[in-house]
């Protein structure tokens, strides 16, 4: 895997990765260099993204957020276990909403640039959250924390052709350059 600079300085310090890049050296282990590693992010002057990881698999914006205890997602609502009453209450998703808007921008992003727009929204949550959801009910996020089951999901099937990963690269990376697109006319 292709590790990329850091745009700008952010709060991965839940994997160790404002100091070092503990997650994409985990992930490096996993995935050969098909594929690319962004950490804070921002393209195009998008609120920067925690975390990017592009290649045949498919494009994969990860959100590192998230607190402590467990929560479910039933009914169409989300809900947290309250352990002094014993009891699911409601609760804001706010990360897991996190998580999905960071994939929409980047989606976005990408479908303006005309390229493959389906990014999938990964939450890395701290140690103690827990979140699971009912038979029937979609989270739309991935919630996972292990970076071999990350780099297994990420690979799993080829969504992406090696032209595609390599225009959204060079989106992501300023200092790649853009690759020459083929002319829409002869001799255009």
């Amino acid at each position: 895997m292709i590790l990329h600079p850091a745009s700008r300085s952010r709060r991965l310090g839940a994997f160790g990765l404002a100091g070092g890049d503990r997650l994409g050296r985990a992930l490096a282990r996993r995935l050969d260099d098909g594929y690319h590693w962004f950490r804070s992010v921002a393209p195009g002057g998008i609120e920067a993204i925690d975390g990017v990881l592009v290649g045949p698999g498919g494009t994969h914006a990860l959100t590192v957020a998230g607190e402590r205890g467990r929560f479910a997602r039933r009914n169409g609502h989300w809900y947290r276990w309250n352990r002094s009453t014993e009891s699911w209450i409601p609760w804001e998703p706010a990360p897991i909403t996190a998580a999905r808007l960071a994939a929409r921008r980047l989606g976005l992003y990408l479908e303006r640039a005309a390229l493959p727009a389906s990014v999938t929204a990964v939450l890395l949550p701290p140690d103690g959250m827990e979140v699971h959801a009912e038979p029937g009910e979609a989270l739309g996020v991935v919630v996972e924390r292990d970076p071999d089951r990350l780099a297994s999901l990420a690979s799993a099937e080829e969504r992406l052709s090696q032209a595609q990963v390599d225009r959204i690269v060079a989106l992501l990376d300023p200092r790649q350059p853009l690759p020459r697109l083929a002319p829409s006319v002869p001799r255009g």
